[in-house]
């Protein structure tokens, strides 16, 4: 049967982001949602071979069987995927097999001796590194030695401390790094004398008036995939009474962590899904509460272009001139320049190339995620449907992909997807789909 080709466009990235969020899933509840979620979707495209997936995947929630289930979720994603590329719907691939040991995993092993006397001096080198970063690139380079190491020895610990440098690299803060190097040398130094991972050493409140306080990191994790997916429902919502018990939802998850500035944007219709997932999405990316910019309500949607070809930011720049409800107030050459827009233009949409020079697009929305500033869409061909750059741009927040449809340089971009560009880019602004032209 064949599909529309359109609707295959927007829906192939949506599905493989909820079967992720499947195979991540620890307990019944969220897996059941996500599989709700899994079922309305395959259910809207009208591709019968993920109905009978989804519907097979269901059958390991009683009793709870977490392998099969990731197994499945995975088995969706693909299945997703050969769905896009054939442009109809396809019977799935042989299901790959389970793990030939069917016991669980042996408890892991207590922390080898030798790997951490091996780890101490080169953890505390790359922690002086740290310490002496004179800008951002050479803090980002020991911060990545820091990670590796970790990883290696798998001291969780370390891992959650790293996180925290975050919010010290932009803007640059030389001090607040060398105070993290200090205590990650430190922590490392008690790991190694007592042979063990430990817990990580609260984080010290800064001398001025306290901002918001920093998220349990664990309790962070679990709660940004849940959020996400109940502002998925909040946004398929058909009529007011799903609209409430969405929003219902969402307010319990924002209220158990204090998040206040999610509770203020659900504290009365009508409810900004996307708004809503976007300031989560810099929620968890800062560790801790963030106030929440809205977009200004300018009866045209200021628009920055970023691209590093001057072609592509022309074509893309007439497909928007099309559409009355449009204004480009800026254009960048790269993620810098693009960072600097952002601040000096306030747009409420941002249109964004990934593969650029100086920072390319996943730094820029890593960026754009702490300040908050608009709405982003991907306008590039590196962020393939079910590619590892599509499912991180989703996680950071992005409000939706375009692709170029004949590689970096398409000329043809506004024949073949302008009218995608177009109802995309309404929709990230909060502008109703049908009156796209």
């Amino acid at each position: 049967m064949i599909l529309d080709r359109e609707m295959l466009d927007a829906f192939v990235p949506e599905f493989e982001a909820e079967a992720v969020r499947l195979a991540m899933v620890r307990d019944a509840a969220p897996a059941q949602r996500a599989l709700d979620q899994l079922r309305a979707m395959a259910a809207a495209l009208g591709a019968p071979s993920l109905a009978r997936m989804v519907e097979d995947a269901a059958l390991e929630l009683d009793p709870l069987d977490l392998p099969a289930l990731h197994r499945a979720a995975e088995a969706l994603a693909r299945q997703a995927r050969a769905v896009g590329e054939a442009g109809a719907d396809v019977a799935p691939g042989p299901a790959a097999p389970p793990p030939a040991a069917a016991a669980p995993p042996p408890p892991a092993p207590s922390l080898d001796r030798e790997i951490l006397d091996a780890l101490a001096p080169e953890f505390d080198a790359a922690c002086a590194k740290l310490a002496a970063a004179g800008d951002e690139g050479a803090a980002g380079r020991a911060l990545d030695g820091l990670r590796a190491l970790a990883g290696a020895a798998g001291l969780a610990s370390l891992k959650l401390l790293l996180d925290r440098a975050l919010p010290l690299l932009d803007p640059f803060d030389a001090a607040g790094l060398r105070d993290l190097a200090a205590v990650l040398a430190s922590h490392a130094a008690l790991i190694v004398a007592h042979g063990e991972d430990l817990p990580p050493p609260a984080a010290s409140a800064p001398p001025a008036a306290p901002g918001p306080a920093a998220l349990d990191p664990e309790m962070l994790a679990a709660f940004t995939p849940e959020f996400q997916a109940g502002c998925l429902r909040l946004a398929a919502a058909t009529d007011e009474a799903a609209a409430a018990r969405a929003a219902d939802s969402l307010r319990a998850m924002a209220e158990a962590l204090g998040l206040d500035s999610l509770r203020a944007l659900l504290a009365e219709a009508p409810f900004d899904a996307t708004a809503l997932a976007s300031h989560a999405a810099a929620i968890a990316i800062a560790g801790q509460d963030l106030p929440f910019a809205p977009a200004p309500t300018a009866a045209k949607r200021r628009v920055l272009v970023v691209d590093d070809s001057a072609m592509m930011r022309r074509l893309v720049r007439e497909t928007l001139a099309t559409d009355p409800d449009f204004e480009v107030v800026g254009e960048a050459a790269d993620g810098v320049r693009a960072l600097a827009a952002m601040r000096d233009c306030q747009p409420d949409l941002t249109m964004l190339d990934i593969e650029m020079p100086e920072l390319d697009g996943i730094g820029v929305m890593r960026r754009w995620a702490l300040e908050g500033i608009g709405q982003v869409v991907i306008v590039s061909s590196a962020a393939r449907p079910g590619s590892a750059t599509a499912v991180e741009a989703r996680r950071l927040g992005v409000a939706g992909i375009v692709g170029k449809p004949s590689g970096a340089l398409s000329p043809d971009l506004k024949q073949r997807q302008g009218e995608a560009l177009l109802r995309t880019a309404r929709r990230a602004a909060g502008l109703p789909v049908e009156a796209a032209r």
